[in-house]
């Protein structure tokens, strides 16, 4: 398929955005596998190989979000100068070279530093970029393309089964090994084929067929700008950005969701096994809610679409805290099910959600510089979960108070969903 060509004389079957979605589909399911749910699994055979103690284990994933927090505003930059492809490929890179690198770790100071190696290849390779793409080739059918795009991940938690049987089989440190060597065979080869906007590549978003957009306005109003190029749809500067008091309201909201996410991301089978859960146990829940989570992603893609954002974001953040509630009082194995189902809804929707508002509200052009100091915002609340629950667990030898604080807190943000109104000079209208 010759991507060159106009749309117009040779219009492929498939359009080729579909191709970038699918490749970065690949890529987060690899990095869910081996790094965001995965790295749950080597979290005990550290312990018990250095005698590190979780909050110390844990300030290393704090740390990694003090990293995000420069990184993606400067991943986002590079993204609206240089598009998505060599980005992809550098952080698939970086992300082998950290997790070889952790293989050969004998002190903690090592572990910290394998850690934002990971962080800032994936951060990279995965996440912003693949949603800048999205929201470059996608305009009427963003919300479902970017909750395609984040499923990916739906299989990484049965497919935890690869880790668990390279950590029994071969131990800790060849088992990062192997997946550091894994991620350059997979991931670099998927990173080629992005692009960047499809009006290099002689598209339009959505694969739409170029029309008069004055023949076509008069018969059809303001609708028609969706059929023409990217420039007809409004984008707001970083600078104004910045100055919208939603864009701020937003934030608060993301922080308050990225406490259970980024906290549940380290601690959540160390909690399980706390409380009497095999490995294999644990390893079914990430299963469950990773699964289930096709709920959220698919289900929040469409519903920003096609529904009021703030009643999606209020929706998601209701059900993180009823899902931390239940997490708290896991006292039988049925409870890990509506756990599974809840959670995984709130923090699947949230991915395409996030993405989605953001677009809608302040528009694609500077999509990587706003979704990347957005995610930068968040930082206090993404160092904070993860040690939070380190600590609580080290004083009380439990984590269910961390579970009630960070419930409690994302109750709090649900009023402030309502508060966050689209600027008024974006052309996404306010559907209250």
């Amino acid at each position: 398929m010759d991507v060159n060509n106009s749309p117009s004389q040779n219009k492929p079957r498939l359009f080729y955005g579909w191709y970038i979605v699918l490749a970065g589909m690949g890529i987060h399911l690899w990095v869910s596998i081996v790094w965001i749910y995965g790295m749950q699994l080597f979290f005990t055979p550290l312990v018990q190989t250095f005698g590190w103690s979780r909050a110390a284990i844990s300030g290393a994933f704090g740390l990694q979000r003090l990293e995000g927090s420069i990184a993606t505003p400067l991943i986002g930059l590079l993204l609206d100068r240089s598009g998505a492809k060599i980005i992809v490929i550098t952080g698939a890179f970086i992300t082998g070279v950290g997790l070889i690198f952790m293989s050969f770790m004998n002190a903690l100071w090592m572990f910290y530093v394998g850690v934002l190696l990971v962080s800032l290849g994936t951060a990279a390779c995965s996440g912003n970029s693949r949603n800048w793409a999205i929201v470059q080739w996608f305009r009427r059918l963003r919300g479902r393309a970017l909750g395609i795009g984040s499923s990916g991940a739906v299989l990484s938690g049965p497919l935890l089964i690869i880790v668990v049987w390279l950590l029994s089989t071969f131990g800790w440190r060849v088992a990062f090994f192997i997946i550091g060597l894994l991620t350059w065979i997979i991931c670099i080869p998927l990173a080629t084929v992005f692009r960047s906007r499809p009006q290099d590549s002689g598209y339009l978003p959505d694969g739409d067929v170029p029309v008069n957009h004055e023949n076509v306005s008069r018969s059809q109003g303001s609708n028609a700008s969706i059929n023409n190029d990217t420039h007809l749809e409004t984008s707001m500067s970083t600078i104004e950005t910045l100055k919208s008091s939603s864009f701020w309201i937003l934030t608060l909201i993301f922080g308050a969701q990225t406490m259970g996410v980024s906290g549940l991301n380290v601690h959540l089978i160390p909690y399980l096994e706390t409380i009497g859960f095999t490995p294999g146990q644990g390893a079914s829940v990430l299963a469950f809610y990773t699964v289930l989570s096709a709920f959220g992603r698919l289900g929040g893609g469409w519903a920003m679409d096609y529904l009021n954002p703030r009643t999606v974001l209020a929706s998601l953040l209701i059900c993180l805290s009823i899902s931390l509630v239940i997490l708290a009082n896991l006292n039988s194995y049925w409870l890990v099910f509506p756990f599974a189902l809840l959670y995984g809804t709130a923090f699947g929707g949230m991915l395409p959600a996030r993405s989605g508002i953001l677009s809608f509200y302040f528009g694609p052009k500077n999509f990587g510089a706003i979704n990347g100091l957005a995610q930068s915002a968040t930082i206090l609340t993404g160092v904070l979960s993860p040690v939070l629950m380190g600590f609580v667990f080290d004083i009380t030898g439990s984590y269910e108070i961390s579970f009630y604080i960070i419930a409690a807190i994302s109750i709090f943000s649900v009023p402030f969903a309502f508060i966050a109104k689209p600027p008024t000079n974006n052309i996404k209208p306010d559907q209250d």
